[in-house]
């Protein structure tokens, strides 16, 4: 009778076992998923076209300096910009990396940009 029990306890544990192993696995592909909402283009971009920031991300970040929301803008040379439209505040985007450091916003703030 105790040998029949061992074995049955040794079931359990060997499914409970592999049912842990399975919500692990499912639990690190959906967190994976989750992070890659953020990513950047491709690293690899084709030849003369650049990276760019990804909506999802453009949709978190804010403006250091007054914490309000800021809009992608291409100027005439195609050169990205992080503009914040309340303080005239400009931040570039080199390679799809935003530059949100306040000096920077200082430095290229444009006068034009501010809306009344």
């Amino acid at each position: 009778m105790q040998e029949a029990d061992m074995k049955n306890l040794l079931r359990v544990l060997g499914i409970a076992a592999v049912v842990g192993v399975g919500v692990m696995i499912y639990r690190m592909i959906k967190q994976y998923r989750e992070d890659s909402v953020f990513d950047l283009a491709p690293a690899a971009a084709a030849p003369g076209q650049k990276r760019s920031i990804s909506p999802e991300l453009l949709s978190i970040l804010a403006d250091p300096a007054d914490k309000g929301p800021i809009e992608l803008l291409t100027d005439a040379q195609g050169k990205e910009w992080l503009v914040n439209r309340r303080n005239g505040y400009r931040y570039p985007v080199e390679d799809g990396i935003p530059i949100m450091l306040l000096e920077e916003g200082e430095k290229n703030k444009d006068e034009s940009l501010i809306q009344k």
